[in-house]
């Protein structure tokens, strides 16, 4: 259809261009033009002065030619092809200090070392120095491709890598699709099917370039060196994507692997942790005795990697929530009694935004604040109270994609629908969701629960948004679900050992409805909320990740421009290793 309608734009549909329609026209149009009345010559096309001095010269005996005709230029035809980017050369990506074999002796190691260092350095220098500037002249950093195969991950800003045969989406977020384009024709774009529907629709990528791989399904990966890979879930957005990639290093029925984990975004759970693929130790098919299962590589999600960071779990969040919403959706002054339940609370509504009321001002109070469904009385105890529960609108922050499953519990414990703008309801559809594309409306009245871009929430705007739909709502609640959001306790060390971070109860964070606080800015009529919902994991869910499997080398993928960033991250994924080696494996008891 786009290229239809760049077509008819350029004048090259063929009902625009029908010849024989122009030439019935100007046929029609000569036989019906004015001529001189004394020397009767044709005055078609000529204009209104040349005519003029014609007819005058004829009269006077002394007839003048007509000006020559000049020719309309013929149109100029821009096909769609001057559109079209400049095919530029696949550009080597940055060379790799990684092997596609490790060795264990100490030399070996300190020179690794040194040349990792400087492949760091260099790569931040390089990125610093590109920053603006188009992917065709950017070098692709060599943590991007996977060493001793041909495949990149999350590697499209670069554009086309020389030697790479394919490239891999590990989740539907800018930051890791950016660079891709509808113009792509690099290579195959492996990813899972939810990305893929994302990747055709929201980036109108040529679906021959993308591939879909299903879960759990052992694939070779063509233009490899005998590469399988296995998508894992990420426990991130929808779609999102483990890759474990396996590399025979060796010929034969049962070769030896070099296997290389790449995690995109992940939120580390259990589920990781016990995957056959991934846990420390499996049964031997042959022997049937257990054998230690390694991963040589690990590119792992650092985002959180600081001792600051302990996240409740994803559930006990979604649950303080829907519960605050249930309450305060059934009793509008169910803040208060919280108030006074726990200390914790003490700031849950501010002091300037609770008026102070007098027996005689009660009417008039009330004015100031109307509702057409609540009825707000006072009591002898001077309390004003509700005898009709007011209909309350949630807002939830999200993402293009992530988020949703705050949103789900909201709605599932409000029996309510949720709404979305139509933007972000076709990239709903795209996602295969039965459970929510069930709780989807498009009629924002009839829907407690509203989907809105998180940075569009703030506590100072929230009660602007309701305003729009005062005439069914009249009070409000805004989340904001973040990591960010986390405030770790006071007591927490800075540097504490490792044993400390998986075993200490103080590292093990809980959240309730009590633990909800809003934030600067909130009303009676509108409350935001910050709450620490990650789909990233955490500082401690990281510790518990490395320490449980037997990763062997740890790359990290976030916050690496800094040498100083790099080096504080080096020096956990050293202590983490050598824990498990001085102790052995976390286990997932203890999680």
């Amino acid at each position: 259809m786009e290229q239809e309608q760049l077509k008819q734009e350029n004048g090259e549909d063929d009902g625009f261009q029908d010849d024989s329609f122009q030439d019935d026209s100007i046929e029609s149009l000569e036989e019906n033009a004015p001529t001189c009345p004394i020397c009767s010559v044709s005055l078609a096309g000529v204009a209104e002065s040349d005519a003029g001095v014609h007819v005058n010269n004829c009269l006077d005996g002394n007839p003048t030619p007509l000006p020559e005709k000049k020719d309309k230029p013929s149109p100029v035809t821009i096909s769609s092809a001057h559109f079209k980017k400049p095919v530029r050369p696949a550009k080597p990506a940055q060379s790799q200090p990684l092997g596609a074999h490790t060795s264990s002796s100490a030399f070996s190691k300190l020179m690794t070392s040194r040349s990792e260092d400087m492949a760091w350095a260099n790569a931040a220098a390089a990125e610093n120095a590109s920053r603006g500037k188009p992917s065709y002249t950017r070098t692709c950093p060599f943590y991007k491709i996977l060493p001793g195969t041909n495949i990149a991950v999350d590697a499209f800003r670069y554009g086309a890598v020389a030697g790479c045969n394919a490239y891999f989406l590990s989740h539907f977020h800018s930051d890791h699709y950016v660079g891709l384009t509808s113009t792509w024709t690099h290579g195959p774009i492996y990813c899972s099917k939810v990305t893929a529907n994302l990747v055709k629709q929201q980036l109108r990528v040529n679906p021959e370039y993308v591939i879909a791989l299903d879960w759990e399904k052992p694939t070779e990966v063509p233009g490899t060196p005998g590469v399988m890979v296995t998508m894992i879930s990420a426990n991130h957005c929808p779609g999102s994507s483990l890759y474990l990639f396996e590399k025979p290093l060796s010929k034969g029925p049962d070769p030896k692997l070099q296997r290389i984990l790449h995690c995109g975004d992940f939120r580390a759970c259990r589920m990781h942790l016990q995957h056959p693929l991934l846990r420390p130790d499996v049964q031997d098919h042959i022997t049937g005795k257990n054998k230690e299962q390694k991963i040589d590589v690990c590119y792992l999600d650092t985002t959180y990697l600081n001792p600051k960071y302990a996240f409740p779990e994803q559930e006990d969040v979604i649950k303080a929530c829907a519960d605050m919403c249930v309450r305060y959706n059934d009793d509008p002054l169910v803040l208060d009694s919280l108030k006074s339940e726990s200390a914790g609370m003490a700031n849950f509504v501010r002091k300037d935004s609770q008026p102070t009321f007098k027996q005689e001002d009660s009417e008039l109070a009330i004015k100031q604040e109307p509702s057409d469904t609540t009825e707000l009385k006072l009591h002898n105890n001077g309390k004003l109270t509700s005898t009709k529960a007011a209909r309350l609108l949630v807002v939830v922050g999200t993402y293009s994609i992530g988020k949703e499953r705050i949103c789900i519990g909201i709605a599932k414990a409000l029996k309510s629908k949720i709404y979305a703008p139509p933007a972000k309801q076709r990239i709903c559809r795209a996602l295969e969701d039965p459970e929510l594309s069930g709780l989807l409306t498009t009629d924002p009245r009839e829907a407690q629960v509203h989907m809105t871009p998180i940075f569009e929430i703030r506590a100072d705007t929230l009660d602007d948004y309701r305003q729009g739909y005062a005439d069914h709502f009249d009070r409000c609640i805004g989340f904001r679900p973040s990591g960010w959001n986390y405030k770790p306790p006071s007591s927490r060390l800075d540097t504490p050992n490792v044993a400390n971070i998986l075993y200490s109860t103080s590292w093990k964070s809980s959240y309730c409805i009590k633990d909800l606080s809003p934030q600067r800015g909130s009303t009676n009529r509108a409350k935001c909320f910050g709450v620490p919902y990650s789909e990233h994991s955490s500082f401690r869910e990281l510790s518990m990740f490395c320490t449980a499997l037997r990763i062997e080398k740890i790359i990290p993928t976030v916050n690496v421009g800094s040498a100083k960033g790099r080096e504080r991250m080096k020096g956990w994924a050293d202590r983490w290793i050598a824990h498990r080696e001085k102790n052995g494996c976390f286990e997932v008891k203890d999680w």
